[in-house]
């Protein structure tokens, strides 16, 4: 009997980056946005040397044992980046997905998805200090203390300044460096808004057929055995150094801190009675709802009354399975059920399945009570196999809350916490939560526009040996 089972895929940790496969927990970090000028030879030959001085810090995903780097990188090119150090590769005629070529902004693709209005439209991102177009590689640097992430940044700007302007640093902030450094809050886990973060990453599996969200296959470039396998490319030179790399959707994300404490606020004064409990109880009860956990982490789901110490953490639960097919624990449009709605049930071109992404982020910009007028929010790194199927699917849910059958038909509503307020005739702007006897709790919307976008790349985080492929070829 000839035993035709797949055999167990063994990913090679060390030709991966190893942001994709482990969440760093060093303290301090910063993303260093760059432009490519490759007109001439010298300029080429520059480029390259620019990888090239970076390949001893660059950090795969092979366990660093007891003690960690003191300081390390990682690497991301978008289309135009790959374009420019891999020509042969012709990205914009190649099979490399079709919303990773267009990029982010482009507004019959991605903007469909992600619906950047107003300040945040794309015409917008960078604070204007740059085009869309212009951002060719990020480099992703860790350290474990602010001196080891200067000595880090230094080795980065002094290899991008070899090159006499080959390589042109973008600094997109306004503030004293212009660049995305994560602010040291305390407690460090913890966001803007003061919830906990990072929680719920899903726990790759390590099985090539599979065909759960969570597995590998669906992050990592060619390790699917599926019959119609993403994520891509599947084929040509461009499969071949696109293997072992994942694609990042990097968004920068100002909170507007003010608006949102002025709201909780605000609203709690007027539903405390309704609850009978304290305003500062409501506050953080109403924070609780529009995210689906308490701050500390708790979801509603499983301590819907109080925080708890006991599940701050907690991921293993359903909204089905624990009784709460009504939104009376956790409401549907709350955060993270809008952003992995489980067991509750979806409707996604005939799936089923939840898709999923792995989430890298931190914050920047002081915190409101160090310096109030600062920019402050988050830079999220959002790693997935497929940007179209996994990235904007889940963030065009965000949007319109259109895609379970918990909605009903009625108007479509938004993710109270990030969605992009934005008026249709089909839109409900209010924020409802269901309550035990029937007096559901309606904040009269449009809803403040907490979160606004500051910018958004889409990269490939490519392999190891496709990095140092990049760096050995003479121009």
């Amino acid at each position: 009997m000839t035993n035709t089972q797949i055999p167990p895929v063994v990913p090679e940790l060390h030709d991966i980056q190893g942001l994709i496969i482990r969440g760093y927990t060093h303290p301090c970090s910063v993303h260093l946005l760059f432009k490519f000028t490759s007109k001439s030879k010298t300029e080429t030959q520059a480029v390259r040397d620019f990888f090239k001085d970076l390949l001893p810090y660059l950090q795969n995903a092979e366990d660093w044992g007891a003690l960690k780097p003191e300081y390390m990188l990682n690497i991301g090119l978008t289309a135009g980046g790959i374009a420019i150090v891999k020509p042969e590769l012709n990205v914009q005629a190649s099979s490399f997905p079709a919303t990773f070529k267009k990029g982010p902004w482009n507004k019959n693709n991605a903007q469909q998805s992600l619906g950047d209005y107003g300040d945040g439209d794309p015409k917008n991102w960078w604070n204007k200090k740059f085009a869309n177009e212009d951002v060719h590689c990020v480099v992703h640097a860790y350290a474990m203390n602010p001196g080891a992430l200067d000595k880090i940044a230094a080795i980065i700007t002094d290899a991008a300044e070899k090159s006499k302007g080959a390589v042109a640093e973008l600094k997109p902030l306004v503030s004293e460096t212009g660049r995305l450094e994560q602010y040291p809050l305390i407690p460090d886990d913890y966001v803007h808004f003061r919830y906990r973060d990072s929680i719920d990453n899903p726990d790759m599996n390590d099985d090539p057929a599979g065909a759960d969200p969570q597995d590998l296959n669906n992050f990592l470039i060619g390790y699917s055995t599926l019959p119609d396998p993403i994520p891509g490319p599947l084929s040509g030179p461009e499969a071949k150094f696109a293997k072992n790399g994942c694609y990042n959707a990097f968004r920068i994300l100002h909170q507007n801190t003010e608006a949102f404490n002025s709201f909780l606020e605000e609203q709690a004064e007027k539903i405390a009675p309704q609850l009978n409990k304290t305003k500062e109880y409501t506050v953080e009860w109403l924070a609780a709802k529009m995210c689906g956990r308490w701050r500390n982490g708790s979801p509603l789901v499983l301590s819907p009354e109080n925080p708890e110490q006991s599940t701050s953490k907690s991921t293993d639960f359903q909204y089905k399975a624990n009784d709460d097919m009504q939104g009376l624990k956790c409401p549907f449009s709350a955060h993270t059920r809008v952003s992995n709605p489980r067991d509750e049930g979806v409707e996604v071109a005939g799936s089923d399945l939840v898709p999923r992404i792995l989430r890298r982020g931190m914050a920047y910009g002081a915190p409101i009570a160090v310096d109030k007028d600062a920019d402050r929010g988050l830079i999220g790194l959002f790693l997935c196999g497929d940007l179209s199927s996994q990235f904007e699917t889940i963030y065009g849910w965000i949007n319109m809350n259109n895609f379970s059958p918990v909605f009903g038909d009625k108007k479509t509503p938004q993710d109270p916490l990030i969605a992009n307020r934005f008026a249709q005739s089909n839109m409900d702007q209010n924020f409802t939560i269901p309550m035990e006897d029937g007096k559901n709790i309606v904040i009269t919307g449009p809803l403040p526009q907490f979160v606004v976008t500051r910018g958004t790349a889409y990269f490939l985080l490519p392999s190891i040996s496709a990095l140092q492929e990049i760096a050995a070829t003479v121009a």
